[in-house]
């Protein structure tokens, strides 16, 4: 039987992390309070939310994995050992990774690091919910947030109006460049 993150028993959750990079003070709050709630223990190494530093222009901000729609980390991995759940997270099928590193080398953001004892690679779980590193961050620079599902009809409508006013706008600038122009 092949042991998967705590994150593969989650509950549908429809949320992503926003990042105010503007908020972020580089305190490390976000690090420790998620290395505490995954290991138990405090340590940048062990986060899965990692604050990166730009010293020559003095910004600090927290990275973390965004959850992509067709993950570059999964499809880079050549054991089958990531799978992206229905709700965007992450699993990691620990009996098939071989923490080659593939996958944080896929990921455009940065957002992906193994583990410095297992091996494994760190992603975000959004904390069954309630990420911890939201919870810990003292400026507000790490938010939740519930992304919006189109509905389908209301778009529907709204693609209606914007044609008929294309449309009504279009007849009427017919209508002036004939006016000023003459025709028929």
């Amino acid at each position: 039987m092949s042991h998967l993150h705590a994150s593969a028993q989650v509950r549908r959750i429809s949320m992503q992390l926003k990042v105010a990079p503007q908020l972020c003070t580089g305190c490390r709050m976000c690090e420790m309070e998620c290395s505490h709630a995954h290991e138990k223990r405090f340590g940048t190494s062990i986060s899965r939310v990692r604050v990166s530093k730009l010293e020559d222009i003095g910004i600090d901000y927290p990275v973390v994995c965004l959850q992509c729609g067709k993950a570059k980390c999964v499809a880079a991995c050549h054991e089958d050992a990531l799978r992206q759940a229905e709700i965007g997270i992450i699993v990691v099928d620990a009996a098939r990774c071989t923490g080659c590193g593939d996958c944080v080398e896929a990921c455009l953001f940065g957002a992906v690091n193994l583990h410095p004892v297992t091996g494994l690679p760190l992603f975000c779980d959004l904390c069954d919910g309630s990420p911890a590193c939201v919870a810990g961050c003292p400026t507000g620079a790490l938010t939740c947030f519930e992304p919006r599902r189109p509905d389908r009809e209301r778009m529907r409508r709204l693609l209606a109006v914007a044609q008929g006013r294309r449309d009504a706008y279009a007849e009427k600038a017919t209508r002036a460049l004939v006016k000023k122009w003459g025709g028929e």
